[in-house]
């Protein structure tokens, strides 16, 4: 006996997705697109980062430079008033106050080779913090440049926060402190500042 079996199950060979779509189960085509959305999403993402990362690197140099050169000018300015006050106080000097100051100039620049030259014993002893000096602190004013530096940064501090009896009080009471140093002349200068 022969089979005659028809191997061909068409009838009942029925695709899955068809039988679903018949029965009302059928699910909404989905497009594999997601890996790739997801690949273009994250790759415009890292480039916006980047892009910003640059823009704060830019931004930050930039920032750098402008305090640079502000700095630079507060430098300039300084030194500017330094050899103003010092051709004004030469100007009043006996000569025997110029040799002397002279002396003293070349004093405290020999002072100074010797400590490039040996290295300076109060860098290696000193912390290296920077930042700002609380009320405690002492402050150590050397030359003129020191004392214009200070008093622009306390004259910058009292136009910040603007409150008239605070620098009113500070102004008496560093006058009062220092009336032991200060002589006539230089009240007098103060006098004249005061009225401007």
């Amino acid at each position: 006996m022969t089979d005659n079996w028809d191997d061909s199950d068409d009838d009942w060979d029925v695709d899955d997705d068809a039988l679903d779509a018949k029965l009302g189960l059928a699910k909404p085509a989905e497009t594999n697109f997601d890996d790739e959305e997801d690949l273009a999403v994250v790759e415009k993402k890292a480039a916006e980062m980047a892009n910003k990362d640059a823009l704060k690197k830019k931004g930050s140099a930039l920032a750098a430079k402008k305090k640079a050169e502000e700095e630079r000018q507060l430098e300039i300015e300084v030194a500017r008033k330094e050899l103003e006050y010092q051709a004004e106080m030469e100007a009043k000097m006996t000569p025997d106050e110029l040799r002397a100051m002279e002396r003293r100039r070349v004093e405290e620049a020999d002072h100074a080779l010797t400590d490039d030259l040996f290295g300076a014993v109060e860098k290696m002893t000193m912390d290296n913090k920077k930042g700002d000096q609380s009320g405690g602190d002492k402050l150590v004013l050397k030359d003129m440049k020191d004392h214009m530096k200070h008093a622009r940064k306390v004259a910058t501090c009292m136009k910040d926060h603007g409150k008239v009896h605070l620098a009113g009080i500070f102004l008496k009471e560093v006058i009062q402190q220092s009336k032991d140093v200060l002589d006539d002349d230089t009240i007098s200068e103060i006098i004249k500042a005061c009225n401007v």
